[in-house]
């Protein structure tokens, strides 16, 4: 059956499509998908794992078409983010 695999970078947005046999877990769709050129210096197996969106272990059954995504750790949390947005929208407003 046919998966896509994709993993995003800053720059670049990484993706092949693979062959793996019927039933296979997303861990055994990382395995091969780790051969692929594309994906030979991604560490897929410290990257948290999904289909469509939807967060997912390795131990999950893939289905044919479906797109395994890896996520990269965030650098700034959202609740963070959010706070230092605030605090430069306060301070910016305070100097007219």
């Amino acid at each position: 059956m046919q998966i896509e695999v994709i993993y995003a970078e800053p720059e670049r947005i990484l993706r092949c499509q693979i062959e793996v046999p019927e039933g296979s877990t997303v861990g055994a769709c990382l395995s091969i998908a780790s051969t692929h050129p594309h994906f030979e210096k991604v560490d897929c197996t410290r990257l948290v794992t999904g289909i469509f969106g939807e967060q997912c272990g390795l131990e999950r059954v893939a289905r044919p078409g479906d797109r395994v995504e890896l996520y990269r750790p965030l650098v700034t949390d959202a609740k963070t983010a959010r706070r230092l947005r605030a605090q430069q929208q306060h301070g910016a407003g305070s100097e007219r």
